[in-house]
């Protein structure tokens, strides 16, 4: 039965976010379009644009909640890990990789060329406050807390440090959801889990505490 087209959703705005995240995972972003929308959520062509002025903004929306959600998660990680700054790091590491595992489509909307330049298209007409978004700045905050204590060099800019800690855990979440950690931790015998302990003892290991 084909799903009932109409303007009158209980929550337009919420359900369009949702089956954007759905056709992106079903079809990628290139092939996204606001009409694909309407037919994935079941309301006509133009509905979509009572919310949302075009792709873009729907786009842009998605990284911004994506990257919002992200520093919530790593907000708690901090919060919970009690213990040294570097300590807090890996647990923010951690918190990273299961954010990715759980929201792969928020993930490649948030660190796409067309999420990014959505976003700075769309520019003041998001709103908000850039703090609720900045999830790199508690990545940042962190990295000056290691400096801090002795963990990392103090004489090396932060943000260089945190780029570079931001890399290493994002290029592992990449290679984790595409099954790649899993399926070469069992040919050589061992488990993903394992893997991925013993990669931030080497991380943890490299930072004096």
């Amino acid at each position: 039965m084909a799903r009932k087209r109409s303007y009158h959703h209980p929550d337009l705005r919420q359900a369009l976010l949702e089956g954007a995240v759905r056709l992106i995972k079903e079809e990628g972003m290139r092939d996204f379009s606001l009409r694909k929308l309407a037919a994935q959520v079941g309301v006509s062509h133009a509905a979509p644009y009572r919310h949302f002025e075009n792709k873009e903004a729907i786009l842009a929306t998605l990284m911004l909640e994506g990257h919002k959600r992200l520093r919530t998660n790593l907000l708690d990680a901090r919060a919970r890990c009690p213990g040294k700054a570097v300590d807090k790091l890996m647990a923010q590491g951690r918190a990273y990789l299961e954010f990715a595992r759980k929201n792969p489509e928020y993930l490649s909307v948030m660190f796409s060329r067309e999420g990014m330049a959505a976003a700075m298209s769309m520019g003041e007409k998001l709103g908000g406050h850039q703090e609720d978004y900045d999830s790199f700045g508690v990545v940042e905050t962190t990295v000056k807390e290691c400096q801090a204590e002795g963990a990392m060099d103090p004489k090396v800019d932060a943000a260089a440090l945190s780029f570079h800690a931001w890399a290493e855990v994002h290029g592992l979440a990449l290679l984790r959801n595409e099954g790649l950690i899993a399926g070469m931790s069992e040919i050589r015998g061992g488990k993903e889990s394992s893997t991925l302990d013993a990669i931030f003892g080497i991380m943890r290991a490299r930072w004096r505490a």
